[in-house]
């Protein structure tokens, strides 16, 4: 995303695997110690702590407090070409990750003054933005799987849309009542506002990890960053991206009268060690590319500390608007070392380009563009 007013800098650091990268050839070797020296420190293992402990809050709930991060480059949905392959073996593993550094070295260096210039009529996305944003080298290692999505059910690892579920969401609606995208602001998405990200903050709110494509997608950071905080009485989860804030009742009822809301109505209950959260009544706006949702779009959410350093964090999601099915998935949380911090993460380019946008749109309309 272009015009940020501080860049996400919890994550400067490059994730390697040390233990595998004795293994590899000097050339390589080379390679691994001109990233190393971009990195504070190596701060997380892809194991749980076998004798961990789990500790508790002063109120006797699991304590899940701290700076939590997503810092792999496992995507949501499983690559098509994989089929039904729920997890990479270890020597696939390691293949993807060598070739994931390989790129991310090769995206760091200086560009050659002599490049050619783009072909004439081609577009010119924002790649450069990309290459200067952290590139996920890991892949997350899950109940000791590679796995190959985030999603686990359907066994596919895609999502699970319906054939009509374009029509569905509240952009698609609005199109079958004969309005255009660029007709007005209603038609175009928080995104394009800088207001708000996908419903999980947990997700990409773009694209994944492209490896074969040069790496990151052109401007935005994929790394997610959040923040727990518990209190007798609520649980709060700050999200780095966007700064958005979930304060999440301790209670058996939702409050729907207050109207629908960014990032729902969250409520939530400790079993044995797990935080079990449910959130519904989500704005209809939310409905992104990434993840389509409708007026009946529902998450439960499951937050279980493995390990000091390690959080499994479990979602299920239901729309039957939108999906055939409910579906789940499962990701590993890093506990981000304590000398760093989540920052404040803000975009502008919205109060301009939306009124750039709606102006170009009624010059053309009037005939003003060629």
């Amino acid at each position: 995303m272009k015009g940020k007013i501080k860049e996400i800098s919890s994550t400067a650091e490059i994730e390697i695997d040390w233990g595998r990268s004795m293994n590899i050839n000097r050339k390589r070797m080379d390679k691994l110690l001109i990233v190393a020296s971009l990195i504070l420190v190596p701060w997380f293992s892809l194991g749980a702590e076998i004798d961990w402990a789990g500790s508790k809050t002063e109120y006797g709930h699991p304590d899940l407090q701290g700076n939590w991060t997503n810092p792999f480059q496992t995507p949501l949905e499983r690559p098509l070409n994989l089929g039904m392959r729920r997890a990479y073996t270890k020597e696939e593993a390691n293949a993807l990750m060598d070739r994931a550094l390989a790129v991310d070295i090769e995206r760091r260096g200086p560009i050659s003054p002599n490049r050619l210039a783009p072909k004439a009529g081609s577009s010119i996305g924002q790649q450069a933005d990309g290459n200067f944003e952290i590139m996920p080298i890991e892949l997350a290692s899950i109940n000791g799987e590679y796995r190959t999505s985030y999603i686990v059910d359907p066994a596919d690892g895609r999502l699970p849309y319906r054939a009509d579920a374009l029509d569905h969401d509240i952009y698609g609606i609005r199109r079958s009542q004969g309005y255009r995208r660029f007709d007005g602001p209603e038609n175009l998405s928080p995104l394009d506002r800088c207001l708000s990200a996908t419903q999980l903050p947990l997700l990409r709110a773009f694209l994944d990890v492209d490896v074969d494509g040069g790496g990151n997608p052109g401007g935005d950071n994929p790394v997610r960053n959040i923040q727990i905080v518990q209190n007798q009485d609520y649980v709060v989860i700050l999200s780095e991206y966007f700064s958005l804030v979930r304060i999440i009742r301790l209670s058996d009822n939702h409050i729907l009268e207050q109207g629908r809301k960014w990032m729902g109505d969250s409520i939530a209950y400790y079993e044995n060690d797990s935080l079990i959260v449910h959130t519904k009544n989500f704005r209809p706006e939310q409905s992104t590319a990434f993840l389509r949702s409708s007026t009946q779009f529902e998450i439960k959410e499951t937050f279980t500390r493995i390990a000091e350093d390690e959080m499994l964090f479990e979602f299920t999601v239901t729309d039957p608007q939108i999906y055939s099915q409910d579906f789940t998935a499962e990701m590993s949380l890093k506990l981000m070392p304590p000398h760093l911090k989540l920052y404040e993460y803000a975009c502008h380019e919205g109060n301009y380009s939306l009124p750039s946008i709606l102006r170009a749109v009624r010059m053309e309309e009037q005939g003003l563009l060629n």
